[in-house]
């Protein structure tokens, strides 16, 4: 309906709802937040499951600073980082440009884990799982 008895013009209450700024900041950070946890998660168990790098990591760490520039020059030391680059070959890594397998390891994409996080935030804020997907990427247009 019009506002006026005439033809035409804006019907009242039409259009899109203006969208709380604190909404959006807060859906968008609450699915941020579970997504990288997800990819941690993903990644700690990849890890844990095809390699030991995670046992190599806390044996060097175990090592007090003082004492690893001596073990930097040590046999142990080729030895455990020849053990890592065969790990991390088997493990599947791109070569560096030294030709070992580079010690940054990523994780492949989260397949399906977005609509289960959507379906969480839309739960825990009371939204649509719609609502989320839009205020997800609103957040990323203002953040991004």
């Amino acid at each position: 309906m019009s506002n006026s008895r005439n033809h035409g013009g804006k019907r009242d209450g039409a259009g899109r709802k203006p969208v709380d700024l604190d909404l959006v900041l807060k859906v968008g950070k609450a699915f941020r937040e579970l997504q990288k946890r997800e990819k941690t998660r993903k990644w700690h168990s990849s890890m844990e499951e095809q390699t030991n790098i995670h046992e190599y990591h806390r044996f060097i760490n175990e090592i007090p600073v003082s004492e690893r520039k001596a073990f930097l020059q040590s046999s142990d030391y080729v030895e455990h980082s020849k053990a890592m680059d065969d790990e991390l070959e088997a493990y599947g890594q791109p070569m560096n440009r030294d030709g070992k397998p580079s010690r940054l390891v990523r994780t492949a994409r989260l397949y399906g884990c977005n609509e289960k996080i959507r379906k969480e935030v839309a739960e825990a804020f009371g939204i649509s799982e719609v609502q989320v997907k839009n205020y997800v990427q609103k957040y990323r247009r203002i953040f991004e």
